[in-house]
């Protein structure tokens, strides 16, 4: 029972020390007056936590004198004395006491209000600890009471209150739910601050106040109101065209090399003086031709054409012509386009014949006479073992003959190719035999050795399996290509 009451005496304690310094900080202070009423008897039956649905028969009542302290805007330490009487539970089936018995008791509680009382409600939570005694039983209980409660505001200061707590005791049969209803009255004025007078504000800190501070967020000069000056021509950033490049007031910040009233970036001999009209260039014609030296993409040569020769006035400056004596379109360099295809004469084959580029500028052979030459060439054939051709084979090359008649700006490729039978030495002459054999029939054809050449290939270049008959049937052959060089 001692440690009981020395536990609610520290307690008290605490919180009167709460009061003295909170005092000293002109919080607001206050008593309570509340009737109570306590009920034993639920807690010992189902509904332990049912504050609100207390027996009146089970219930006994006292008086209340609180006494609280604010000590933060949503905060009072509550020290509530109370006296009553009541018929104590004896056991857990409800037994109690037969007459009610005297009790006292003092809490230390936490007072959470919202919203703030300043409101007409101002509903609270409350929690603590504190203990009880009945003038019979000569014991103290310990007991830890958490609750909720309202602050009706009636006037200034003066409040109607109502709270409910479940009231938990260490002791046996002494838990019960306790209910109030009653005044509260307020005291003390509220903390009255000082308005805190601040410097003046100075957001770069270049002792430059922001008000007086052209720019009051990069630290600057004060001879330019605060404002920087990166190259320290005098002009500030803000004002300043080339701010990290010195230059006059009379160009707003940029440099003038030359002198010559034309900033260095827009002048194009920024170390000569020169005329706006001449982009800041000095007037000079050093090859006398008309052009100024500034515009003169030639000028130590006369010229016609931006100050540079066209020796054939084709419109392409000779340094850029690639046919310099011959007149052609700018397109093709200055050369010229004879067959209008739209290949340059020096880069066709077929400068006097349209043709595309893709066929060097030569006209494409026909579609028939590509597939006639690519049938008949595979019925050329040779006496067997020999170079010498069968007569049906001369009529063909007579054929082939009119091709290259007909497409006289195209080449011919005669290859010889022979089977596996026999040794590959004597296939490869007789391969170079036949193929000299068709070349030599064409030249007395009139086709120039110049467009024609040949070679043999022995057994090298098979197209068909040289195992059986046929495949090497097919493999005995000349083959004929016509092509732009």
């Amino acid at each position: 029972m001692k440690r009981i009451f020395l536990t609610v005496l520290v307690l008290l304690f605490a919180l009167s020390s709460i009061f003295a310094q909170a005092d000293g900080k002109n919080k607001k202070w206050g008593v309570a007056v509340r009737q109570t009423w306590q009920d034993y008897q639920t807690p010992l039956t189902d509904n332990k936590l049912d504050v609100f649905n207390s027996n009146p028969d089970d219930m006994g009542h006292g008086a209340e004198l609180v006494f609280f302290k604010n000590i933060k805007d949503y905060f009072d330490i509550a020290v509530p004395l109370r006296i009553g009487a009541n018929k104590f539970p004896l056991d857990s089936t409800g037994a109690r006491t037969t007459t009610s018995t005297m009790f006292y008791g003092a809490d230390a509680l936490l007072k959470l209000h919202w919203p703030h009382k300043k409101n007409f409600l101002a509903p609270y939570l409350v929690a603590g600890a504190g203990g009880m005694m009945n003038s019979i039983e000569k014991k103290a209980d310990l007991q830890f009471p958490l609750g909720i409660g309202i602050d009706f505001r009636l006037g200034q200061g003066v409040y109607f209150t109502a709270e409910s707590q479940y009231r938990y005791a260490l002791s046996d049969y002494r838990s019960n739910i306790q209910h109030s209803l009653g005044f509260m009255f307020e005291f003390g004025a509220p903390e009255v601050k000082k308005p805190v007078v601040l410097p003046p504000a100075d957001s770069d800190g270049d002792g430059i106040i922001d008000k007086d501070d052209k720019c009051p967020n990069v630290k600057g000069l004060a001879a330019l109101s605060g404002c920087p000056d990166t190259d320290g021509d005098g002009i500030a950033d803000g004002e300043d065209k080339c701010p990290n490049v010195k230059g006059t007031m009379a160009l707003s910040g940029c440099p003038d090399t030359d002198g010559d009233g034309i900033t260095d970036a827009e002048d194009k001999c920024p170390n000569e003086k020169g005329p706006l009209s001449n982009a800041g260039c000095p007037v000079k014609d050093r090859d006398g031709d008309g052009y100024n030296d500034d515009i003169d993409d030639c000028p130590d040569i006369k010229g016609t054409v931006n100050g540079c020769p066209d020796a054939d006035g084709d419109g392409t400056i000779d340094p850029k012509d690639q046919c310099p004596n011959v007149k052609g379109p700018l397109e093709l360099n200055g050369c010229p386009d004879s067959d209008g295809d739209g290949l340059a004469d020096k880069n066709d084959k077929c400068p006097k014949k349209a043709g595309p580029r893709s066929n060097k500028g030569c006209p494409v052979m026909k579609k028939e006479d590509k597939t006639r030459l690519a049938n008949i060439t595979k019925n050329i054939q040779f006496n067997t073992g020999k170079t010498t051709l069968k007569p049906a084979s001369k009529a063909i090359l007579d054929e082939i003959a009119g091709l290259m008649i007909k497409y006289p700006d195209y080449n011919l490729s005669i290859s010889g190719h022979t089977d596996s039978v026999g040794s590959a030495e004597s296939n490869q002459k007789l391969s170079e035999g036949r193929a000299k054999t068709c070349y030599d029939y064409l030249r007395n054809k009139g086709i120039s050795a110049d467009r024609m050449s040949y070679a043999g290939y022995g057994e090298t270049q098979p197209i068909a399996d040289n195992m059986y008959k046929e495949g090497r049937k097919q493999n005995r052959r000349v083959e004929f290509v016509m092509f732009i060089k």
